[in-house]
């Protein structure tokens, strides 16, 4: 497991054991030889809880995203997903005979489950706090739940159900079973796939319309209803995941392309050399997708013509194992037999089953039904009241049953919880369309820089792609300002999390879209040490350039195209990396130092390095030593033979020099310091400072959307000031007038997330911020427009144990301290260590009441 651990289970017989994880896997365990058999993965959040049958061939995990999984732990498969709780679960078991089970949930509630058929049972309802812990007798008749309030209930199962009828919202009609396949549309751009997606799911011709930005991100996600046959009452679904051919996009696909069912992998008929780019699309599917995914490889617009070689393509369909299909969406050619094929090559045996109340199953139709609409961004109470309207009038829809829907569709990334503001994206594919919009920007930027104002993606000023009409070009429709603004700020936040970007003040860095090229040196660094590395490699390039830049060991001195130079944090020499590319998924990262940086950074850096490239992030990592005879200073010879030399031979790994032929140790300093325990330790420290720091960063990042939505339900302006960390301010509110307009009228806000900024004051009780940079308050009372002290709290750290995957808010509060500090330093004459912080919650109200008091006397406070 990469995290904590969180659950742990024995089989009977003691030799397998099962534990569940915050990296959202369970992994099987021989524990007589300690080795892994197995990992299992499905969940999307944190596995809370493990139990397993008496024989140990079936296991069942509760988790934070909602559902229950039962598992086959011979063979690994997912066998059912069970759904019904409306929110986390804490604790599951199962009674003797291994077919029934029971789980509690932070919804207060118990539920006892058929494991065999999905059916809920029983919902058993009492508590009035999280249900943290339950337990079954041997005999399954009795049950003992504890609650988070100190609460024990003791329940019979068996009276439950013989005694009791089952509740009306819980009878077999209200339930539903259904299973879904994920099928992956790849290709080119204009290989036809939208169309093609189209005609599959719903039998018709439907012409893209290329005149809208997110044309084909509208489609990214197709529902695909197959009829129910009367000897299989599973309803079937397959989903059609259209990418787009862009090259741009590649690097957001790859998080969208696990657990597929199949691949269809399109091509224009009607270019003649096609082979080329569907050997890269294979290539690039490899990583993502397992081998025994079927694929099947589609001619698309045959309509249009058929200008590639069909020998050539039947032979390359035939040496990778592909089906063959010729198509054209517009009149029908070969879809009924494409649409034969996915359904009989999809192993539907395999494929998880899932069992979900109706409601649920009524409330995600609809939601989807918004998305087919085009509707793109709503508030949770938006959403919530346009469902209620839509739904049929018997079933009750509570708030519960609505967040616990939009987290199972936010799991596989259908629809996009957002953290802040209480948005629900229902197109997450716009994020990726203006993020290929950033990317045109930077490469249409003469300087190459590899830079971009953040001002500039604030604004919405992108380089969009134009579409041709009427024999000119005219710029492509995009979302209403409002929504535009929602998307913008999110995929920032996504480019930055993901370690694409990093910010240096006013402008967001993209190493891997730096173009400048390297001036020549005349001598330049020796190489220590160099990685052959297979993956992602725009990713693992950018991702390592912006760890070694947010690294407080590392200072980033220049950027170049692929290489960057970096200096100690005492500035005594340099080191940087160079990345030579030899495809587009294979290159060498080569490291290297100056004269004058320390042998002990050098290894430092170099292990740094070596920490970030390991698989998972790459394929794989092939560390290779370069060496120079200490004598005269001659490179040594080929350093993948060296490579070997040293793991078979170790400390007595020796050569000859070729020049001098002075014989020499491989197992010098730098090896003995890249293995040794401190350096190690050292490096695991650093790590472990980038997380705190990165999270106080994604929190801070989290707070200042927050409280830009909430200033925007006010119809009211707000934009961030980029500038270092701790300069003072974070952000300006500008008030509007009545027609929306600028009125120059502003407020100051100093963002702070987390609650250990407050603290109370043993003497009298009272809340208080401390002051911790002296030269803040100089600088607040310099502003020509009132400062307000702006505080964010999140739920997780309220003891509630809330997953890391999604922060709450708790409260967020805010209070003018201009007047304050000008009241407590007298002017400015007397030092000011804290704050008596006296808050009012922000939102909609406050901001509007804070409008009326700055328009109605202006900025004198």
């Amino acid at each position: 497991h990469i995290s904590a651990v969180l659950s742990v289970a024995f089989a009977a017989d003691g030799r397998r054991a099962l534990s569940g994880s915050e990296d959202r896997t369970l992994r099987l365990w021989d524990t007589q030889t300690g080795q892994c058999l197995r990992v299992l993965e499905g969940h999307t959040s944190w596995v809370q809880s493990i139990a397993l049958t008496a024989d140990g061939r079936r296991a069942l995990s509760g988790s934070d995203d909602r559902t229950l999984r039962l598992w086959d732990t011979q063979t690994g498969q997912c066998l059912r997903v069970l759904e019904g709780h409306t929110d986390r679960i804490r604790s599951v078991a199962f009674a003797a005979e291994g077919r029934r089970a029971l789980s509690g949930s932070e919804d207060r509630t118990l539920r006892l489950w058929d494991t065999q058929t999905g059916q809920c049972l029983r919902v058993l309802e009492g508590h009035t706090s999280w249900v943290q812990s339950i337990a079954l007798t041997a005999d399954g008749r009795h049950a003992l739940s504890g609650t988070q309030d100190g609460i024990l209930h003791k329940w019979e199962i068996e009276e439950a159900i013989a005694v009791v009828p089952p509740e009306p919202t819980l009878s077999t009609e209200d339930w539903t079973q259904y299973t879904n396949a994920k099928v992956l549309v790849v290709g080119e751009s204009g290989a036809g796939k939208t169309g093609l997606s189209h005609r599959l799911a719903t039998g018709e011709w439907k012409p893209s319309d290329h005149s809208t930005l997110g044309a084909e991100a509208r489609k990214w996600a197709t529902q695909w209803a197959l009829p129910t046959q009367a000897t299989q009452p599973t309803e079937r679904e397959i989903w059609l995941w259209d990418f787009g051919g862009q090259a741009d996009q590649r690097l957001i696909h790859q998080l969208y392309m696990h657990q597929a069912a199949l691949l269809l992998l399109l091509f224009n008929a009607d270019q003649e050399d096609v082979l080329p780019e569907l050997r890269d699309w294979q290539m690039a599917i490899q990583r993502c997708v397992p081998a025994t995914v079927p694929r099947i490889l589609v001619a698309g617009r045959v309509d249009v013509g058929f200008k590639a070689s069909r020998t050539k393509l039947q032979r390359f369909a035939k040496e990778q194992g592909l089906g063959y299909f010729e198509t054209s969406a517009l009149e029908g050619q070969g879809c009924a037999e494409l649409s034969q094929a996915i359904w009989e090559r999809i192993g539907w045996d395999s494929i998880e089953k899932r069992t979900s109340p109706l409601i649920f199953k009524l409330v995600k139709d609809a939601i989807l039904q918004l998305r087919d609409e085009g509707q793109v961004v709503h508030t949770f109470k938006e959403l919530r009241e346009i469902l209620l309207q839509r739904l049929p009038p018997e079933h009750r829809l509570t708030n519960d049953t609505l967040k616990a829907v939009i987290g199972l569709l936010d799991g596989p990334g259908v629809v996009q919880n957002l953290e802040y503001g209480t948005y629900i994206l229902l197109q997450p594919e716009w994020i990726n369309t203006y993020a290929q919009a950033v990317l045109r920007t930077l490469r249409q930027d003469d300087s190459e820089l590899g830079t971009l104002p953040i001002s500039s993606i604030e604004k919405g000023q992108l380089v969009f792609q134009s579409v041709e009409r009427d024999g000119s070009l005219v710029p492509i429709k995009r979302l209403p300002e409002a929504e535009e603004r929602i998307v913008l700020r999110e995929m920032e936040r996504q480019l930055k999390e993901r370690g694409l970007c990093l910010q240096q003040g006013d402008k967001l860095v993209f190493p891997s879209h730096c173009g400048r090229e390297r001036p020549t040196v005349e001598k330049h660094p020796a190489v220590f040490v160099s990685y052959a590395v297979k993956g992602y490699l725009d990713d693992l390039y950018a991702t390592l350039i912006v760890k070694l830049a947010d690294c407080e060991s590392f200072t980033l001195q220049s950027l170049w195209r692929d290489a960057a130079d970096f200096q100690t944090l005492v500035g005594q020499g340099h080191m940087g990396i160079k990345l030579t590319r030899e495809s587009g998924s294979e290159g060498t990262i080569s490291v290297y130092f100056g004269t004058n940086v320390s042998i002990t950074d050098q290894v430092i850096f170099a292990r740094y390095i070596h920490a970030h490239l390991e698989p998972p992030r790459s394929e794989t990592a092939e560390r290779l030593r370069h060496y120079v005879c200490p004598k005269c200073g001659t490179a040594k010879g080929n350093p993948q033979v060296l490579m070997e030399k040293l793991l078979e031979q170790k400390t007595k790994a020796s050569v000859v020099c070729d020049w001098c032929e002075a014989r020499f140790l491989l197992w010098d300093e730098l090896e003995k310091l890249f293995a040794a325990s401190h350096i190690r330790d050292r490096v695991e420290e650093l790590q472990a400072e980038d997380v705190i720091r990165l999270d106080s960063r994604r929190k801070g990042k989290l707070l200042a959307l927050e409280v830009a939505a909430r200033i925007a339900s006010a119809d009211q302006k707000s934009f961030e000031i980029p500038a270092t960390e701790d300069e003072g301010l974070d952000m300006e509110l500008e008030f509007t007038d009545d027609d929306g307009k600028g009125t120059g009228q502003r407020l100051y806000l100093q963002l702070k997330s987390g609650n250990s900024f407050l603290r109370e004051r043993q003497k009298d009780g009272k809340v208080v911020f401390a002051i911790k940079e002296p030269r803040w308050v100089d600088y607040w009372l310099k502003q020509p427009h009132p400062v307000m002290l702006v505080i964010g709290t999140f739920a997780e750290e309220e003891g509630r144990g809330r997953s890391k995957d999604k922060l709450e808010f708790a409260d967020v509060r805010w209070m003018e301290i201009s007047s304050y500090l000008r009241r407590e330093s007298e002017n400015g004459t007397k030092p000011v260590k804290q704050i008596v912080f006296d808050g009012e919650r922000l939102d909609l109200t406050s901001v509007r009441r804070w409008r009326q008091k700055v328009l109605g006397q202006g900025s004198t406070f």
